[in-house]
């Protein structure tokens, strides 16, 4: 299983080479200055060392003007130098495009996935993408011994197009970031909050994101990627009325539910060991469909002992997938 995360080397936003440019000033008169130091330090050890230096040739140095106006100067212009392109990039990151002049994307990040939702088409249709989540199953040792499915969610985007995040994470859930290496773009997304970041890719082709907080057990399989289109290509997609993602379907059967909706994480269906909460194997034999129901949407009303109330977020989901996941939680299937 890989989950390697790349575009570290790759460019492919607007705002890249402003930041790459500042990034590389900061470092190059860093390592200016610390040589500036550390050299003549090494050099004066070496020349004036104890051996070479009689103690009647030992003189005493109060004042050296051109010396003290020189390691007053240089570094204040350094400073100087390191807030202007400090502060510019920072509010070209930090000043968003107006929405009317961008497509506007609601995000989620939780325990462990990336969820996107779109504004209306023409037809007034929704596109809603949330990813599969399926953890590795490991032996004792620590070694996969069966792959898992991570972070298929993708966000869509066409090319050359402003686009802003508004991104939250739910009340009960942790902080997460929101990190794309191959846009230099990084923002927390904090429960109960909306925070928002924006891009302009410049680049057809696919990139990764991957939550930069660590955020629990499973933080370094919450993954995604940002798919930059063609324009037409965007187009076509976006005005159609299908939940299809250029990539193909998302499964609605009950295992995808449970995986996409992150129960996976906390709960194991055929075990009865305790991950975060407890284990479900046989639950279908205890309790009935409505009671299932209530503990998705409500589960703070019921909670197990030895649990505490507030940790499991209550699910808002359509009546046929609420449906769906109830069965799987019965039967298996």
């Amino acid at each position: 299983m890989s989950n390697k995360l790349e575009g570290f080397s790759s460019s492919a936003s607007s705002f890249n080479a402003d930041m790459d440019f500042a990034f590389w000033l900061h470092v190059w008169i860093s390592v200016a200055l610390f040589l500036s130091v550390v050299a003549p330090m090494f050099y004066f050890a070496w020349k004036y060392r104890a051996d070479k230096v009689k103690n009647e040739d030992i003189g005493t140095l109060t004042h050296h003007t051109g010396l003290e106006l020189t390691w007053t100067i240089i570094p204040i212009i350094a400073v100087m130098v390191f807030f202007y392109y400090g502060n510019t990039t920072m509010q070209m990151f930090r000043t968003m495009p107006a929405e009317s002049q961008s497509i506007v994307i609601d995000v989620e990040g939780s325990k462990w996935k990336w969820k996107y939702e779109y504004p209306a088409n023409a037809s007034g249709y929704v596109h809603k993408i949330g990813g599969v989540y399926k953890k590795p199953v490991m032996d004792d040792k620590g070694q996969v011994i069966e792959e898992g499915t991570m972070g298929i969610s993708a966000l869509y985007v066409p090319k050359d197009t402003n686009i802003i995040l508004k991104m939250t994470a739910p009340v009960n859930d942790v902080i997460h970031a929101y990190y794309v290496p191959a846009f230099r773009m990084k923002e927390d997304v904090v429960p109960g909050r909306t925070t928002k970041q924006w891009f302009n890719s410049n680049r057809v082709g696919e990139y990764d994101v991957e939550c930069a907080e660590y955020c629990g057990t499973d933080h370094s399989y919450m993954y995604s990627k940002i798919v930059v289109m063609e324009k037409a290509d965007y187009e076509k997609w976006f005005e159609g009325n299908t939940e299809d993602t250029p990539k193909g379907n998302f499964p609605k059967d009950g295992a995808a539910l449970y995986a996409q909706n992150g129960c996976a994480s906390c709960h194991s269906i055929d075990t009865d060991t305790t991950l975060v909460g407890p284990g479900l194997k046989g639950i279908g034999s205890k309790y009935d469909a409505e009671y299932l129901a209530n503990a998705l949407t409500n589960p703070d009303k019921d909670v197990p002992e030895g649990f505490y109330p507030g940790i499991m977020p209550a699910f808002n989901l359509p009546a046929d997938e609420l449906d769906t996941l109830v069965k799987y939680m019965q039967t298996g299937k």
